[in-house]
């Protein structure tokens, strides 16, 4: 061989072409990761679009109109912090923020509690047939529209024909003025937002027991736990994920969810007795004109309802379980 020609040792080759190939290919695998980003994104772009142009656009949209004057007819107006600083003022907003807490009160029982007991109950249940017929009873209100549940509910608490006063009547009881009685209309309300919504949390209680390991349980009967022992030791800890979303969602359901049963059955009376906050946007916005007001009710809503959430997270330890 010449001197001016250089022969490269087999290893040093061989390096060098395997570090070619691994480039080429870790290009490879960048570009195909750009198309499948690319890919990935433009399947989620209608769910986007549709959540910006129904969730978040009507909340910025809010957050503009809360500082302005409107009332759908007149040119709109700026009035800065005006709407924020007279809703505190307003009597009708005042018990729509303790009526919603009341709600969230007195419903979490009928979305919490009750579901919960009665999943167990139906789960001890040995006929799979008699099982599913007690599920399907309570899942049933559930996937009926809730205005037409408030207006067969609006003829059983009727003064004059309803059910539950012909009842009480053939025990000589006198008629109760279900949805006009300050002491009783709140609590008809509560009964029947109870009775739409049982029947789904139900479900979810079950579908997270059924999960849990039967091996779990086998051995807190081996070690000796009795059957209370066994759901609060075992299934309750295993079930946490489940309860606490429940109880996040029920909230949220006792404080917007109420909104149809209390605007076919009582219109938020009387004198403002059964009212919440979704409620009195709607009256301020649709019977007022007063869209500025409405729009800072709106918003104040929204934040009230995240601040809760996040607290529930924190506290509650979120969907999952906490690692230490």
């Amino acid at each position: 061989m010449g001197s001016g020609n250089m022969i490269l040792p087999l290893p040093f080759l061989t390096q060098y072409i395997l570090k070619d190939v691994e480039m080429v290919t870790t290009l490879n695998r960048a570009r195909k990761r750009r198309q499948h980003n690319a890919g990935f994104w433009l399947y989620l772009l209608p769910a986007i679009v549709f959540f910006v142009a129904f969730k978040y656009w009507p909340f910025i949209y809010s957050t503009i109109l809360s500082f302005a004057k409107w009332n759908f007819v007149s040119d709109i107006s700026w009035v800065g912090f005006k709407n924020y600083a007279s809703m505190f003022n307003k009597t009708m907003f005042i018990r729509g923020v303790t009526n919603t807490l009341k709600y969230i009160v007195f419903q979490l029982p009928g979305f919490v509690i009750f579901p919960l007991l009665f999943s167990v109950l139906l789960l001890n249940v040995r006929s799979k047939k008699l099982q599913s017929i007690y599920k399907s009873l309570f899942f049933i209100p559930t996937i009926l529209a809730l205005s037409i549940c408030c207006y067969v509910w609006l003829w059983m608490y009727s003064t004059t024909y309803g059910l539950f006063n012909n009842i009480l009547g053939k025990f000589g009881i006198s008629n109760v003025s279900w949805l006009t009685d300050k002491k009783v209309a709140f609590w008809s309300i509560i009964l029947v937002c109870g009775w739409k919504y049982l029947g789904q949390n139900l479900i979810l209680f079950m579908a997270g027991m059924l999960n849990i390991s039967q091996d779990c349980i086998e051995a807190a009967g081996i070690d000796g736990a009795n059957g209370w022992q066994t759901f609060w030791r075992i299934k309750m800890p295993l079930l946490w994920p489940t309860t606490v979303y429940v109880l996040i969602t029920s909230v949220i359901f006792a404080a917007d969810r109420s909104f149809t049963a209390i605007n076919i059955l009582t219109a938020g009376g009387p004198n403002y007795t059964t009212t919440n906050l979704a409620y009195v946007i709607y009256e301020f916005a649709f019977k007022n004109y007063n869209i500025g007001i409405a729009s800072s009710i709106a918003v104040f809503t929204s934040l009230f309802f995240l601040v809760i959430t996040v607290i529930m997270m924190k506290t509650l330890g979120g969907f999952g379980y906490n690692e230490e």
